[in-house]
C-alpha cells in the first residue's frame, strides 16, 4: 500500500518539478511566474488568434539590437488598441507595407498622429501614396505643414462634390515651382473672402488660358493701369514763326492729351499753339482743332480726333515784343 503520509505531513514533497532539455528546469521568478529567454523565439498562433492582455502598467518589448520584425499571418495583422489609445514611442520606427498595401482604420473619433520635433517624413512607394479619405472628408490640422511633391508631380483627385480648402487666419500661400504652377480643371471655382483675393503676378507677368468656352469674371474686377505723365517749361518765346516741342509716340498710349498754360508775366503776352501728327515723325500734318490763341494765365487742351503714331505741339509767340512762358504737360493712360 502506497504510504501517503509524507504527503500528508510536507505537502511542498506533491509538486511536480518541470525539465526542459538537459536537465535543466524551466525558469521563473521568486513569485512562480514563468519567465521566457530566448534569442530566437517562435510563437504559433492558434487558429482562432492569440490575445496578450498587458496589465494595466502597460507593455513593454524591448528589441534585440537587430530590431524586432512582427509577421503578419495570411489575413492580416490586427491591433485593437485600449480605451484611452495606443502610444507607440520610437526614437526610429519603420513600417513596412506589404505588397497589397498597409490599411490603417481610424476610430470614429478620429487618428490623431504626433510627429516628432525634427517633423514627420512620409516616404511612398514608387507607385504613389493613396489616402482614401472618409465619408465625411478627412481633416488635416498642423501649424507647419509642407507637403513635398515627387519629380512628377503631385496629383490631387478630388471628389464628385469637389475640395474645399480652409485657409489658415494668415491666409494659405502657394509657392510654385521654378517652371510654374499649372491648375488643370474643367470647372474652377474660386472663390474670395470678404477683403478680396490678391494674385500678385511675376515680373514676366501673368497668363491665363482661357478654356474653349471661355472665361466668366463674376464681380468687379479692379485693374491698375499704367500711366505717363510728362511736364515741361518753355521760356523767353518771342518768335513769331513757330517752334515744334518734343516728339512723342503715342501709338501704345489708349488716350492722351496735351495741357498748355500760359504762365508768362506781361498781361498782353500771347501764345499761339496748335496740335500737329505724323505718321513716321517727318511729315507733319495740322490737326483740325486749328490754331488756339492763349492769353496770359490761361489753360488750352489738345486731343486729336486723327489716329497716328506720332504727336507734338507747334507755339509762337503773337508778339516778338511780349515774351512768352509756357508751361506744356503730355498726360495719358496706357
Amino acid at each position: 500500500m502506497p504510504n501517503f503520509k509524507v504527503f500528508q505531513d510536507v505537502p511542498d514533497q506533491a509538486r511536480i518539478k518541470i525539465f526542459a532539455g538537459n536537465d535543466v528546469a524551466v525558469n521563473a521568478d521568486t513569485a512562480g511566474n514563468l519567465g521566457i529567454t530566448s534569442t530566437g523565439l517562435a510563437v504559433t498562433a492558434p487558429a482562432n488568434g492569440l490575445t496578450v492582455t498587458a496589465p494595466a502598467s502597460g507593455l513593454s518589448i524591448t528589441p534585440p539590437t537587430g530590431g524586432l520584425a512582427i509577421t503578419p499571418p495570411t489575413g492580416g495583422l490586427a491591433i485593437t488598441p485600449p480605451t484611452n489609445g495606443l502610444s507607440i514611442t520610437s526614437t526610429g520606427l519603420a513600417v513596412t507595407a506589404p505588397a497589397n498595401g498597409l490599411t490603417v482604420t481610424a476610430p470614429a473619433s478620429g487618428l490623431s498622429i504626433t510627429p516628432p520635433t525634427g517633423g514627420l517624413a512620409i516616404t511612398p512607394p514608387t507607385g504613389g501614396l493613396a489616402i482614401t479619405p472618409p465619408t465625411n472628408g478627412l481633416s488635416i490640422t498642423s501649424t507647419g505643414l509642407a507637403v513635398t511633391a515627387p519629380a512628377n508631380g503631385l496629383t490631387v483627385t478630388a471628389p464628385a462634390s469637389g475640395l474645399s480648402i480652409t485657409p489658415p487666419t494668415g491666409g494659405l500661400a502657394i509657392t510654385p515651382p521654378t517652371n510654374g504652377l499649372s491648375i488643370t480643371s474643367t470647372g474652377l471655382a474660386v472663390t474670395a473672402p470678404a477683403n478680396g483675393l490678391t494674385v500678385t503676378a511675376p515680373a514676366s507677368g501673368l497668363s491665363i488660358t482661357p478654356p474653349a468656352s471661355g472665361l466668366l469674371v463674376t464681380g468687379s474686377l479692379v485693374s491698375t493701369v499704367a500711366t505717363t505723365d510728362v511736364s515741361a517749361t518753355r521760356g523767353n518765346i518771342v518768335d513769331t514763326g513757330g517752334t515744334p516741342d518734343t516728339t512723342y509716340n503715342v501709338l501704345g498710349v489708349r488716350t492722351w492729351t496735351f495741357g498748355v498754360v500760359n504762365n508768362s508775366t506781361a498781361a498782353n503776352a500771347q501764345a499761339h499753339v496748335k496740335l500737329q501728327t505724323s505718321p513716321d515723325a517727318v511729315s507733319w500734318q495740322d490737326d483740325p482743332t486749328g490754331t488756339v490763341t492763349i492769353n496770359q494765365n490761361s489753360l488750352a487742351t489738345f486731343v486729336s480726333s486723327i489716329f497716328l503714331k506720332y504727336a507734338r505741339l507747334y507755339y509762337s509767340a503773337v508778339s516778338a515784343a511780349s515774351a512768352v512762358t509756357l508751361n506744356i504737360f503730355y498726360q495719358g493712360q496706357l
